[in-house]
């Protein structure tokens, strides 16, 4: 089988229907050097423009060096070298005001790894959802886990099409149009309170300030609006040390289509797979295919991360125990919705009300992780295992790894 070609032919497309690539830079060289090698061995139509951009550090020289060396075969390249240091929050800020000057931006941190036809993918997601309002960004990167201190598997369900939604801003491989760019941009521009929007999810308003993802996912919540993901990845990520990372790790990388092919999408309204800020699915998809939750108001918390104080529905589809529950499920199928959607009795998973929760001691907590432990990852890890997982994730809580990022003997 041949090698992917370095550049496409899809010459018809207009420059102006055609994202600019925009690498975001600091101080690490080598995954620079990795990003951009991936990016000449993509496809591409003639006159792809590439910018690098490059916020200001100490020693940077050698990556400013490299990055006006390198060769761009696929059209122009552009160097921003910024000279006052932005910090990650406001050089992506920076990076995604250039939309609203080239029409659209792909914007790609350098810890980054891309498929050949990563583009291919975004002129083809960019074409069909460019102008739903309800499309906040196009993410390139393919969730395997929930994004949380201790991340849990996350699988979307899978419909008849290659994209999922979710309530959650991409940060690995984004495409945003200069009309989904500018409405975050004013919404933004006012200063926006986190904490007084209902349905962000306590971890990220606990990110620092530096983190301009945070902002973004509360304007989603509060406009009830999606970034669309791609359910084969089109980006993988090195999870390397930088402004938001103090230990690497393998949790980010993510299989790479390696083919090219015609994406099916599927507009918000019609899918099957839409997840909310908590990576949990829509509650208005339920009934669909377990009639008994027709005429019920609830909402669903089926990883059980979810605080019944800010929960303002009256039931409440959760793995949270109650003192008495209306219907119940196991759960043993995945993803855990299919264990609802296909009615398997049991009562890991209940509805129940919201005023029947019971409160968490902290055995119930114990027991909850060893719940968890059996049905996300007992098939594939040890009881050695599981305690190594299990301290791996205190000591990375409390920040308590060595200069090297090894666990403290």
């Amino acid at each position: 089988m041949k090698a992917p070609s370095a550049f496409g032919r899809q010459n018809n497309i207009q420059m102006n229907e055609k994202p600019v690539i925009v690498v975001v830079a600091y101080n690490r060289l080598d995954s620079l050097k990795r990003l951009l090698y991936s990016l000449n061995k993509a496809t591409y139509p003639v006159d792809t423009k590439l910018i690098i951009s490059i916020d200001h550090s100490e020693g940077k020289n050698a990556i400013v060096d490299y990055a006006e060396k390198f060769e761009w075969g696929a059209g122009e390249k552009e160097v921003i070298v910024h000279t006052g240091n932005l910090g990650l929050r406001n050089h992506i800020i920076k990076c995604g005001d250039l939309s609203l000057k080239y029409g659209s931006v792909i914007i790609l941190e350098d810890d980054l790894y891309v498929s050949p036809f990563f583009y291919d993918y975004s002129l083809q997601a960019m074409k069909f959802y460019s102008r739903h309002d309800n499309i906040s960004g196009i993410g390139l990167f393919n969730y395997k886990y929930n994004e949380r201190v201790n991340p849990e598997p996350f699988s979307p369900v899978i419909d008849a099409s290659d994209v999922y939604f979710l309530q959650y801003a991409c940060s690995w491989g984004q495409l945003w149009t200069s009309g989904q760019w500018a409405g975050f941009r004013q919404w933004y521009n006012t200063g926006p309170d986190l904490t007084k929007i209902q349905g962000v999810p306590e971890h990220v308003l606990w990110w620092p300030k530096r983190s301009w993802k945070k902002y973004f996912i509360g304007y989603m919540v509060l406009h009830n609006k999606y970034f669309v993901y791609p359910r084969v990845s089109l980006t993988s990520n090195f999870d390397e040390i930088g402004s938001n990372r103090r230990l690497s790790t393998f949790e980010l990388q993510s299989t790479l289509l390696i083919e090219r092919k015609k994406f099916a999408f599927r507009e918000l309204s019609e899918s099957l797979a839409v997840y909310d800020s908590y990576f949990e699915i829509l509650p208005g998809l339920v009934p669909g295919f377990n009639k008994v939750f027709r005429g019920y108001n609830f909402a669903v918390d089926l990883y059980g991360n979810k605080n019944p104080e800010v929960i303002k529905e009256d039931y409440l589809l959760t793995t949270k125990k109650s003192t008495k529950y209306l219907y119940g499920y196991a759960r043993e199928m995945k993803p855990h919705e299919m264990n609802v959607f296909f009615n398997i009795p049991g009562n890991d998973i209940v509805l129940c009300k919201k005023d029947d929760l019971l409160p968490e001691t902290g055995r119930e907590k114990i027991l909850k992780f060893v719940k968890k432990f059996n049905y996300y990852y007992r098939s594939t890890l040890s009881f050695c295992e599981l305690i190594k997982f299990a301290m791996f994730r205190i000591y990375r809580k409390l920040g308590l790894f060595d200069k090297n990022h090894k666990v403290p003997k």
